[in-house]
């Protein structure tokens, strides 16, 4: 037995929010990786960080990427980058930055 009015609502449902689809364009090309450093803070990204990094997205020059210098990944502009491109390997594109407020 139904009783009472329908909700107003009822027909405006919505589904809910699915980071994956959000934050990853190329699911087998996308990596995730936290950042251990302060270096990067001028850049608007600070230790604890984590990058969602796309191997598969098209560069340009002012793409933000994690590149590979002495063994360690390092975050830079296409531009900025000192090597040649043929000496650097690129690991991917940072498309995402996901940063956790921290409370004062």
């Amino acid at each position: 037995m139904i009783t009472g009015f329908p909700s107003p609502a009822q027909g405006y449902e919505q589904k809910g929010i699915d980071f994956n689809n959000i934050l990853i364009k190329h699911p087998s090309a996308t990596v995730v990786m936290r950042i251990e450093s302060s270096n990067y803070i001028g850049m608007g990204i600070y230790n604890g960080d984590i990058l969602v990094i796309d191997r598969a997205k098209k560069l340009n020059p002012n793409s933000l990427v994690v590149y590979e210098s002495e063994g360690r990944f390092v975050l830079g502009r296409v531009y900025s980058i000192k090597r040649t491109l043929e000496d650097t390997i690129i690991t991917g594109a940072v498309t995402h930055v996901i940063h956790t407020v921290k409370e004062i």
